[in-house]
């Protein structure tokens, strides 16, 4: 029995590049391993990327999905992927949306960097080697391992810039790791896996602000093959953004979810202008529980692969039971 580990970059594999000057990927997947205690398990470790997340674009992110994919069939019983944590989030959602083996699939990172007083890199790896392994974390799909919590990818969110604990889900969080072993919190959540795209469509993501310039919307209906708004409230839009919108969901879809942190986009509550009702008349879908970072990750990938939108419904009702 086996885990494969690959390393695409992050602040786990940074280190100093002289004094000064900051710190800049330079380590790797056998890196990361060496500074290991016996973890009672063969590792397999490879580097796949040594960017910064922000640097990561959808055709890496698919190509390390078709490499995860090949360690389970060459007998990995799970999978850990380590990059950075600004895009962790998206990374893992996205993932989510196309992994079809019962073997885990981890993302995780560290907050601080190899050389850093108090670095959490290997406590995280660690800790997602205990999840990978265990029994318990078959058919849960992909996970977030972070300052030992499992993370579900379509409720964590990082929440602090700089902070160790930044990742949340807001009140589900799916499990945790205590004295080496899994506990989770819940029975493995329903999942729906999406046929993996050849490419990803282009989809904008714009929030709405308060007498905020809706010019955009123009350029978006003629260079985007989709948009999501992150609105107001429940799911809302200015009275500007209105004069507009009907020409944008002629030519793309178009789904509304909430600039808020927590909380689902409202469907039969305001009336007004704008508000939910109108923006459901006029054709648009309403986002629910889903934020708008991982909306537009889920419809791009739709899009790419046809673009059913019965498609985009249907997850979005799995969320809720």
């Amino acid at each position: 029995m086996k885990l494969s580990i690959g390393s695409m970059g992050g602040t786990i594999s940074m280190t100093p590049i002289d004094s000064g000057n900051g710190v800049v990927p330079k380590l790797g997947a056998k890196d990361f391993i060496a500074s290991l205690p016996d973890v009672g398990i063969e590792l397999h470790a490879e580097s796949l990327f040594a960017l910064p997340s922000g640097h990561l674009r959808f055709e890496m992110l698919l190509k390390a999905l078709a490499w995860a994919k090949k360690q389970v069939k060459d007998g990995a019983c799970g999978v850990i992927l380590t990059q950075g944590t600004d895009t962790l989030e998206e990374s893992a959602f996205l993932l989510d949306l196309f992994w079809d083996r019962e073997e885990p699939l981890i993302l995780m990172g560290a907050m601080r960097d190899a050389q850093a007083i108090g670095a959490d890199g290997i406590r995280n790896l660690y800790a997602s080697i205990v999840c990978a392994k265990s029994p318990n974390s078959r058919s849960r799909g992909v996970m977030v391992v972070m300052n030992d919590t499992i993370h579900s990818p379509r409720w964590v969110r990082k929440s602090h810039s700089l902070a160790v604990d930044t990742f949340c889900s807001d009140g589900k969080t799916y499990g945790f790791i205590a004295e080496g072993k899994v506990e989770y919190f819940c029975p493995p959540l329903r999942r729906m896996v999406l046929e993996t795209p050849p490419a990803m469509k282009k989809v904008f993501l714009w929030e709405q602000t308060l007498d905020g310039d809706v010019s955009v919307l123009e350029w978006v209906k003629q260079t985007q093959d989709g948009l999501v708004i992150k609105g107001f409230g429940a799911g809302h839009i200015s009275l500007e953004a209105c004069k507009l919108i009907d020409s944008v969901i002629e030519k793309i879809p178009v789904i509304i979810c909430t600039r808020t942190t927590d909380g689902p986009t409202a469907y039969e509550t305001y009336g007004y202008e704008g508000a939910e009702i109108d923006l459901i008349k006029r054709g648009a879908l309403m986002g629910g529980h889903l934020s708008g970072r991982k909306a537009r990750l889920l419809l791009s990938a739709v899009l790419g692969a046809g673009g059913d939108m019965r498609i985009v419904q249907d997850y979005l009702d799995i969320l809720v039971y």
